[in-house]
């Protein structure tokens, strides 16, 4: 999955790929975009409510498989310590 942030707001590209999860900041609007979908932790992670990336996959979600590849990508991201307590889940960002 990756997410892009910029002016026009915040949107998931790749929401079948299950592989990465990331976000890309374009242009100087793209921090406080990506303030309206999560929390920065620190200049290189946002961390975005679980429920948040499917609310961004829109209509994805209703195709056979997703949800398991999605809640099988939310383990791994839990197993390696990217998933908070309140099921937020920490993403790496890079600045374009």
């Amino acid at each position: 999955m990756l997410l892009r942030a910029s002016a026009q707001g915040v949107i998931l590209d790749a929401a079948r790929d299950f592989t990465t999860l990331s976000l890309i900041l374009e242009g100087p609007d793209g921090e406080a975009a990506a303030a309206t979908v999560g929390t920065w932790i620190d200049r290189d992670h946002l961390v975005v409510p679980a429920q948040t990336l499917v609310d961004l996959a829109g209509p994805v979600v209703t195709e056979i498989g997703w949800r398991s590849g999605f809640d099988t990508m939310m383990a791994h991201a839990t197993e390696r310590g990217l998933v908070d307590e309140t099921g937020g889940v920490r993403i790496h960002v890079e600045q374009r």
